[in-house]
């Protein structure tokens, strides 16, 4: 994890806190950004990061003159489901050979996908993405829809091969739940909704970057990949 990851979560953390302790209430104005860098010690560029991840997980809404408002109170982060087991480390070992084989084919996926999408591409993964977001807290429907996405984009690469991998990938329910309890609803609603823009604008570039990095789960797995 690089110094600005752990900042910025840091600071999600603290604003995580004060919604869940009722200290920000649903509708209410949190403090500014200089408050808030006062209070924490922390950049603008940090916070704002921070702000810009919640604004897209639907839980903040930044309004420009305004100020930001709480909009949700339902908050999972990286580490919410984390489980301590005595197979973990094998888990562990699994997972992350699972993911490394998935980022070898999905950022060139993405990055093919995004020169060619259509209107009907885009509004199908917007909906998905939608739906994910309303299953936060659900895992079986969660994976489902998060399975959806990705084999939504492998259709449309259009070549029947590597459809085929990707269902095999997304077809191991060990490995799909494997990854949500470890590090919880944030990082497929986050960087799908990221994905999907750049998609949407025929940026190819940022969305193979962001498929990527969501290939490493930023921040939680990066801790993770350090112990390999």
């Amino acid at each position: 994890m690089n110094a600005n990851d752990s900042v910025t979560e840091q600071i999600m953390q603290y604003i995580r806190e004060q919604i869940i302790n009722g200290n920000w209430e649903i509708g209410s104005k949190i403090p500014s950004e200089n408050e808030l860098c006062k209070t924490l010690g922390f950049s603008r560029t940090s916070l704002r990061s921070a702000l810009q991840r919640y604004n897209v997980l639907g839980i903040l809404q930044s309004e420009q003159g305004k100020g930001t408002f709480v909009r949700s109170n339902k908050i999972f982060l990286p580490g919410d489901y984390l489980k301590d087991t005595k197979s973990d480390a094998l888990n562990k070992s699994n997972y992350l050979e699972w993911r490394r084989a998935r980022n070898v084919f999905e950022p060139e996926i993405a990055y093919a996908v995004a020169k060619t999408a259509t209107p009907e591409l885009v509004e199908q993964l917007v909906r998905i993405n939608q739906e994910q977001h309303d299953a936060t807290g659900n895992q079986n429907l969660f994976i489902q829809k998060d399975a959806e996405f990705h084999l939504a984009l492998a259709e449309a690469f259009g070549n029947r091969y590597i459809l085929s991998i990707m269902r095999e990938f997304l077809d191991n329910q060990e490995m799909m739940r494997f990854g949500n309890e470890k590090f919880g609803f944030y990082g497929g609603i986050y960087f799908h909704v990221l994905i999907a823009d750049a998609i949407s604008k025929h940026d190819a570039a940022r969305a193979k970057s962001l498929m990527y990095e969501h290939g490493l789960e930023t921040g939680a797995i990066r801790e993770v990949l350090k112990d390999k």
